[in-house]
């Protein structure tokens, strides 16, 4: 393998767009260790995102071709090419209405319901993991970077997900049970949360939780943003968003009020299902995500319906416990 130039680094590894001379010629990409980083633990890591991609076989998950060491003993492996753009990119800039949008987010969520299928969880589902290129004029997306992926019912490496002082993923798009007060305690459903904030960006133009509070915030803060506080309705975003809303409805193909209208009802409800809190109320699987974007396109009746009000006032008590506990003694008196 010929090394041509670098295309990406990671927190523990490079990645390189290089020449295969044999025993086929073509140009793949090679990630390899950073020099100096070969510890006992990131090697560990590594290689179980070598073991994560070499588990699955999907036209949207990018391919590994070889694996191998350096003279050094650095551990690299050979994959798929990726020449793509993060999906929220493409789509603004070929202004793709929402319903395209939506297809290529059904995409995205077979993908994902592949690696489960093959007992992988990605963990670090957000745009920039899920590149969009041309292929046969039609776009695809492409699932990359499985680093700090985690494997169903056996471990890929003894690593954690989340320490007090570093955390392994992208705060906006982990679920509360990433890096909740007991730690991480991951299944399926946590990369169900990641697609409904990337299917959120998709829809509105940014994330559910404020993006430059998660800059600013030390981490306790940051855990507490992803606990508890409650994202906004999509169509309830566009509506606050003013002057930016011409724009990002642009983007779209479309104006600030027929997007608020489109979100309304159940587009709103799909996407705050799968950004529930609690796991127990999310989609249970990517295929059942995929499904209800595919009955909302379909003008069929979607599964996701809107909280009860017991469920609502449930939640709020739990926010409010103690102005309530307050309110009630006083009322008593």
């Amino acid at each position: 393998y010929k090394l041509l130039e670098q295309i990406g680094e990671g927190g523990f590894g490079l990645v390189y767009r290089v020449q295969q001379q044999q025993p086929v010629e073509r140009q793949v990409a090679l990630k390899i260790i950073k020099p100096g980083m070969d510890t006992k633990q990131v090697i560990a890591r590594f290689e179980a995102e070598e073991q994560a991609l070499a588990r699955m076989d999907h036209a949207c998950i990018a391919h590994v071709f070889d694996a191998g060491a350096t003279a050094s003993g650095r551990p690299y492996f050979v994959m798929e090419l990726v020449e793509g753009i993060p999906i929220t990119r493409y789509c603004d800039e070929q202004q793709l209405t929402i319903r395209a949008r939506l297809e290529l987010f059904i995409q995205v969520c077979q993908a994902v319901q592949h690696a489960h299928q093959k007992g992988v969880i990605h963990r670090d589902l957000k745009p920039s993991n899920i590149l969009v290129a041309l292929h046969d004029g039609v776009p695809l997306p492409k699932i990359i970077d499985f680093g700090v992926a985690k494997a169903i019912g056996e471990p890929l490496t003894d690593t954690t997900l989340t320490r007090q002082d570093h955390l392994l993923g992208t705060p906006l798009y982990m679920s509360p049970e990433q890096i909740g007060p007991g730690g991480p305690d991951v299944d399926t459903r946590s990369d169900i949360y990641s697609l409904g904030v990337l299917l959120y960006e998709l829809l509105t133009g940014g994330a559910p939780l404020d993006s430059q509070q998660f800059r600013e915030a030390a981490y306790d803060e940051i855990r507490r943003l992803i606990c508890e506080q409650e994202p906004t309705r999509p169509s309830a975003k566009i509506s606050s968003l003013a002057a930016e809303a011409t724009t990002i409805s642009a983007r779209r193909g479309d104006t600030p009020a027929h997007l608020t209208r489109m979100f309304r009802g159940e587009l709103d409800w799909i996407v705050l299902k799968a950004l529930e809190k609690d796991r127990q109320r999310r989609y249970e699987t990517a295929k059942d995500f995929a499904k209800d974007v595919e009955r909302y396109l379909h003008n069929e009746s979607v599964e996701a319906c809107p909280p009860s009000a017991a469920y609502r006032f449930r939640k709020f008590a739990r926010r409010h416990k103690m102005a309530l506990t307050a309110a009630s003694l006083v009322c008593i008196a």
